[in-house]
């Protein structure tokens, strides 16, 4: 088999060959340690290989970018960046993310392979209110003259300005590093179901081993991964060719820094259904996911019910913020009607738990069952809004209490 049958045969692997010639910056494999946050995200990004259609067939850790996704029509790399605190600007934007990706797309037109790759850069936590702020986060082609320097001195090529801002996308409210291994563990139970928490935290923990190994060049990769992969990997599709095979020394650099999709699958549960597909196009495009939507997922509910949960919150969210705005004591009552809210919902939970020999339909769907236990009783959803505070409307409290999941409060009945 020629090197070029070999490239046609796995989608991908001509541009994961590509992206290897390119000259790497190897700090990132040097100083990874201290960057737990981004090996996090390469693992929710790995997943993202499970899906059938566009998804990527290779992540790639430190080359050229902290993340480079390989499809087999284009390369995605990715630029991930942490904040301690604030917002972030269209100044700390240039100082910290696009001064990166403007060397990156130097270095892929240095290869003549730039127009194959998109420049993005993933920001934790949010951006600042500012209009010119959120022009520019929308469509990067509107960045001012002033932003335009920047990328100038930066060592872009005032040519080839318009040209990067074309290709450069930006996606800001990527999961704080106080919330990533939840947002992960509760995506991943979206994905599996039928896992219990320990089964997810490792399955988990085995990603973020195979992830962080990736990050440093392979080198730390404990032989427990090696004896999985080892074991698995002659009973799935190889993806990535061997020492002496045609394409290894195209793809020899970049190896042990490549998580291919054949890899996870060797390490991972097959995929229980079609929602969950709908789930990893998310996360394949950067947009956060609510934990509420997530464990509701993976407490079984349908996407009617987390839809309806989603516009109830979304309603009484406008009423919260008034009493926050016009109330000097919200604060604490708004904690009292929480107190009350989960108490019933708890204690719905446990007895849909309680009844699931009688009822499997109800354990094996909770999320499900708690919802229309709760909303068959609106007198009493209503009671738990003494003050009142939301009217004593029961669609309003029943919202609340997706507020109350998306703070991790409430679990629709996983724990």
């Amino acid at each position: 088999m020629t090197e070029a049958t070999k490239q046609e045969l796995i989608p991908g692997l001509g541009n994961l060959a590509t992206i290897a010639k390119i000259t790497n910056d190897p700090t990132g494999l040097e100083t990874f340690a201290r960057y737990v946050w981004q090996a996090k995200q390469v693992v929710r990004q790995w997943l993202t290989c499970l899906r059938d259609q566009d998804g990527p067939a290779f992540a790639v850790c430190e080359q050229i970018e902290d993340l480079a996704l390989v499809h087999s029509d284009k390369v995605r790399l990715i630029q991930l960046k942490t904040r301690d605190k604030g917002s972030w600007s269209v100044a700390a934007m240039c100082d910290s993310g696009l001064d990166a990706l403007v060397r990156s797309y130097v270095s892929a037109r240095k290869a003549k392979c730039h127009e194959l790759c998109s420049y993005e850069l993933w920001l934790e936590g949010t951006t600042g209110p500012k209009a010119d702020i959120a022009s520019f986060v929308r469509d990067p082609t509107t960045a001012s003259n002033d932003v335009r320097g920047r990328l100038v001195s930066h060592g872009l090529i005032k040519a080839w300005v318009d040209d990067f801002l074309q290709r450069l996308v930006i996606e800001p409210g990527q999961p704080t590093q106080m919330y990533i291994d939840k947002v992960a563990m509760w995506e991943m139970s979206a994905l599996w179901p039928a896992l219990s928490h320990q089964e997810v935290l490792h399955l988990y923990e085995r990603l973020l081993i195979a992830a962080s190994a990736a990050q440093t060049g392979g080198a730390d990769q404990p032989a427990s991964i090696q004896a999985i992969l080892a074991a698995a990997l002659p009973h799935v599709s190889h993806d990535l060719p061997h020492p002496g095979e045609p394409g290894w020394s195209d793809i020899e650099p970049i190896h042990n820094q490549t998580l291919s999709r054949g890899m996870l699958t060797a390490i991972t549960p097959p995929l229980p259904g079609e929602r969950q597909h709908q789930l990893l196009a998310r996360m394949a495009g950067g947009s956060a996911t609510s934990l509420m939507e997530l464990k509701m997922r993976a407490a079984g509910a349908s996407t009617t019910l987390i839809e309806d949960v989603q516009e109830l919150r979304a309603t009484m969210e406008v009423q919260r913020q008034l009493l926050l705005a016009s109330r000097d004591n919200a604060e604490p009552e708004l904690e009292d009607l929480a107190r009350r809210v989960l108490r019933m919902a708890q204690a719905t939970s446990t007895r849909i738990k309680l009844s699931a020999v009688g009822n499997p339909v109800a354990a094996g769907r909770p999320a499900e069952a708690i919802a229309a236990d709760l909303r068959a009783r609106p007198h009493d959803l209503a009671q738990c809004d003494r003050q009142p505070l939301l009217h004593q409307d029961e669609e309003l409290i029943f919202g609340y209490l997706g507020h109350l999941s998306d703070l991790c409060r409430f679990d629709w009945g996983l724990s």
